[in-house]
């Protein structure tokens, strides 16, 4: 008892003190033990195969599973006979790091010899894994650190990368499926099923990461076409994106499971059995790189069939000679081929679904020749064909920008674009820059945006940009169309969806399409998918190709720019099935579902009628779902019926004709209009169609550019429900003051470029019924340039049109700036520029005294007048005034030349005009 007292006083006690620092917590460094009687000790725990190779542990004496089960070692040493028992926390970066070894904490003891008796191994709740004796001696030395080894029987394991490789296989393997329905590309994660050669046990490896890799070597490879272009033959091989942990032993793949990633879901692409991947071997603690994984590829599958088919079509099309032009895609670019023939669908104007089948085909752009073969009809998934588009050379991505599942929004988008691109207009085009500019200022009124009309850039009426001279039936295989465009091309209507034409490719084994369908019954009535299409810019086509009279569900037709039609009659049979149809018939199918028609740059002559060549109204009327008609520019005369008020529509685009009368019974128009069109023709009335009762207000109505001079029926005239209201550039003499007794509700009027002389009191202010016309106020963009007036009535005040923002007068006979628009609480600009008398004299020589003071004015116009001396002092408050071609103005800008050299006062002036006050002005002295 004596000796072991001693023994506690002289070591135990000491190490029990710092134990609870030091040994645990660590709270002392090792500089901390220079020149002290105290050490420490470190244990290291390795796996017993690892320390020692050449005696192996088989993995039936193992312990554990993994070196990271074990969390604690509890080591027992003697010293000088007593036995001390310490409990070590294990760590190690990760889990992963584990297998390679762990580190136990600290152990601090007083220098000496110890005998190191076993160690038991624990696990996260301190259950005892394994126990072990051991031998040998540990030496601590004051101020330093002992590392000893331990080791323990785990189950050997290594790590292992995987390298998916693709295996083709034919449908008569047994264990092939029957269908793979996903891209390999798709592939995002993958399981893999390993089996033990030896023992036959398997391992379960679930939803590993993989990332994709594209090789290329220089040169082809297999019956890859010679032709392609390509001299780099593309590859696609996958690696999971870590390394696994694996038993050590000798394996092989038998069953693998991919999956494609979208968002939080993970979709199961297919699960691949009996696959025979090469045997490959795990050794403990080492690292298996591309191990292989081969995911079996059907090489009959529907998805390599259309990649066939594709080169098929290309090869017949002229491909190899393809050079792109547009700008959807690089500049020259074409299809390549030299490359695994499941990547064979990956080319520009190709699009392909989830489950790899081509679902869009445009050829648009590439310059394609000669005949489309029945291997079209093989790409039954497809949804948008297109041969051509009527946007090719500028930008090309109409098509492009096709999706099977596009929105409402974006289908609108892609019907109205060639009316965007080439035909619709604001009507507020026409008005003054000033007068833009007041309204574009205006949050509340939509902003003018010039409209674009066709250019040289694009492909010009009569041109082609292919030479596809004839297109199979097969296409009546393709019953999931939704868009068919065919478009700048050489083909006549009787070679559209002809009798079988094969087109052998060399190189490529043909099947016999025809043989293959011969049981297949094909009907144009399945086409229920197909609700847009454009025939466009053909100029061999005489008439619409007979297929288009029997679709079903057809809303969207474009057949503008075929100049070799007569459109009348096909415009007749389109509705009656006859080109001699009075509208008695029954009208087809097709008929009674459109619902945009562009009929724009065609020829709508009649030799039998010069004085009317749109069809009748009998025939018209029985088109009950048509809102929009493009009939721009078609050489349309006369009086022209329409298809009577029944029929709704929300666009009307008949500009630049020959029309001289509208039917009172034309149509009815929607509250979706936002402009109709009638401008350029011979139109000599405005038409009584409209009704400013109606509970639709449209945006815009244009007739600039006619003969008009005044409404039909005024005394009945219903007026026009429209917000802006174009009449410049006609015959007016007298002020339609119809418009305003039928209370249109006109919030922007252009009347420039008449010949109108007077405006009467009352003309805005009064109602049919001589009192108040209760839409006056709406008004605030009044062009009156180029007439012939030199006064106006009072209606121009604020007591009768109080919110007008805008109003020019330039191009008149005022020898005065008018008063009244100036009493406007919201004006903000007004023009009064080139005031001449009827011999061409300059007429208006006095500065509005004034004008500075106006509440609300920002511009004044008032240029290449006469005006003298001007005494008013200007003000920052009306920031643009231009006087340019005043000869002999004089005018001080001292009161703001601060504000002209920090930009925010603008003066428009000449040179040689006698400006003063402002160095910072560009005046020539």
């Amino acid at each position: 008892m004596t000796t072991y007292n001693k023994i506690i006083k002289q070591f135990l006690a000491p190490i029990i003190a710092v134990l609870f620092c030091t040994a645990v917590t660590g709270c002392k460094d090792d500089e901390g033990l220079q020149g002290s009687e105290y050490g420490y000790v470190q244990f290291k725990l390795y796996k017993a195969a690892s320390y020692q190779p050449a005696e192996e542990t088989p993995a039936s004496r193992a312990a554990s599973e993994m070196l990271s089960d074990i969390q604690k070692v509890e080591v027992e040493l003697n010293y000088n006979g007593t036995s001390i028992t310490q409990t070590l926390v294990l760590n190690s970066y990760s889990s992963e790091n584990a297998e390679y070894g762990m580190r136990s904490d600290k152990l601090q003891l007083m220098a000496g010899t110890y005998t190191m008796v076993g160690y038991r191994l624990l696990d996260k709740v301190d259950e005892v894994v394994s126990s072990y004796n051991a031998s040998g001696d540990i030496e601590v030395r004051p101020g330093e650190l002992t590392v000893h080894d331990l080791t323990a029987e785990v189950q050997e394991r290594g790590q292992v990368q995987f390298k998916l490789m693709k295996s083709w296989v034919s449908d008569s393997r047994a264990s092939t499926p029957s269908e793979e329905t996903y891209l390999f590309s798709d592939i995002d994660m993958v399981d893999i099923t390993l089996r033990n050669t030896f023992t036959q046990a398997t391992v379960e490896l679930k939803k590993i990461p993989v990332r994709q890799e594209l090789n290329y070597s220089d040169s082809e490879q297999g019956d890859v076409p010679s032709e392609t272009g390509d001299k780099y033959y593309s590859s696609e091989i996958a690696y999971t994106d870590s390394l696994v942990w694996v038993p050590a032993g000798e394996y092989q793949v038998v069953e693998y499971s991919t999956y494609r990633k979208s968002g939080a879901v993970t979709y199961n692409l297919e699960i691949g059995t009996g696959v025979e991947g090469t045997a490959f071997t795990v050794e403990d603690n080492q690292v298996t790189k591309d191990a292989e994984v081969p995911v079996l590829l059907s090489e009959t599958s529907e998805k390599i069939k259309d990649y066939m088919a594709l080169y098929e079509i290309w090869k017949a099309l002229n491909g190899p000679e393809w050079n792109y032009v547009g700008e959807a895609y690089p500049a020259g670019a074409n299809w390549n081929f030299n490359k695994e023939k499941d990547m064979w669908g990956v080319q520009p104007g190709v699009q392909l679904d989830d489950n790899g089948r081509v679902t869009a085909l445009t050829i648009a752009g590439f310059g394609a020749k000669g005949v489309v073969p029945d291997a079209i009809g093989q790409l039954t998934e497809l949804r948008i064909l297109a041969f051509g588009a009527h946007d090719e050379k500028l930008g090309g991505n109409i098509t492009a920008s096709l999706r099977a599942d596009m929105s409402e929004a974006d289908k609108k988008k892609v019907r109205e674009n060639y009316a965007n691109l080439f035909l619709k207009k604001d009507s507020r085009e026409d008005l003054s820059e000033m007068l833009q500019w007041v309204i574009n200022r205006d949050p509340k009124q939509k902003a003018i945006k010039k409209s674009t009309r066709i250019s040289p850039k694009d492909v010009q009426i009569g041109a082609v940009t292919n030479e596809i001279t004839e297109i199979s039936k097969a296409v009546m295989r393709l019953t999931k169309l939704q868009n068919l465009f065919i478009a700048n091309s050489t083909i006549t209507a009787d070679k559209v969806f002809t009798d079988w034409v094969p087109n052998p490719v060399e190189g490529v084994p043909t099947r016999d399409y025809e043989e293959e369908w011969k049981d297949e019954s094909w009907d144009w009535g399945n086409f229920k998918d197909l609700t847009d299409m454009e025939l466009y810019n053909c100029k061999n086509f005489t008439e619409i190709p007979e297929f288009v009279l029997h679709l079903p569900e057809l809303q969207v037709l474009n057949l503008a720019c075929n100049r070799g039609m007569k459109m009348k009659e096909q415009w007749i049979r389109l509705v009656t099935g006859s080109t001699s149809g009075d509208g008695s018939e029954d009208p087809t199918t097709v008929a009674s579902k459109i619902q945009m028609l562009y009929l724009g740059y065609n020829d709508f002559g009649d030799e039998d009628n010069e004085d009317n060549n749109f069809p009748p109204l009998k025939v018209l009327s029985h088109m009950k779902n048509l809102h929009m008609l493009d009939c721009t520019s078609s050489g349309v005369k006369g009086k022209v019926e329409g298809f009577g008020s029944d029929i709704v529509l929300s666009q009307l685009l008949l500009s630049d004709n020959e029309i001289t009368e509208i039917g009172d019974k034309f149509c009815s128009f929607s509250n979706d209009v936002e402009t109709l069109n009638f401008a350029n023709n011979k139109i000599e009335r405005i038409p009584n169609i409209f009704d400013a009762s109606s509970l639709y207000v449209m945006g815009g109505v244009d007739f600039s550019g006619n003969q008009i001079t005044g409404v039909a029926d005024p005394d009945n005239f219903k007026g026009i429900n429209a917000s802006s209201v174009n009449l410049s550039n006609n015959k007016l003499e007298k002020f339609p003051k119809e418009l305003f007794q039928a209370e249109s509700p006109i919030t922007t009027l252009n009347l420039a470029g008449n010949g109108i002389e007077k405006i009467e009191e009352g003309d805005i202010v009064n109602n049919r019924a001589g009192g108040r016309n209760k839409n006056a106020n709406l008004i605030s963009t009044i062009d009156l340039r180029f007439n012939k007036l030199s006064s106006l009535p009072d209606d121009f005040r604020a007591t009768g049109i109080p919110y007008l923002r805008g109003f020019d007068v330039s191009y008149n006979c005022f020898s005065k700036v008018p008063e009244q628009p100036l009493n406007c609480s919201e004006l903000e600009a007004i023009g009064v520029r080139h005031q001449r008398d009827a011999e061409g004299r300059r007429i208006l020589r006095e500065w509005p005294v004034g004008i500075t003071e106006c509440p609300s004015l920002l511009q004044l116009q008032i240029g290449s007048n006469d005006i003298r001396k001007v005494d008013e002092e200007m003000t920052p408050q009306l920031w643009i005034v231009e006087v340019k071609d005043n000869p002999s103005i004089t005018l001080d800008v001292t009161s703001v030349c601060s504000y002209i050299s920090a930009g925010l006062w603008m003066l428009i002036y000449d040179k040689t005009q006698d400006i003063r006050g402002c160095d910072a002005l560009d005046i020539e002295n």
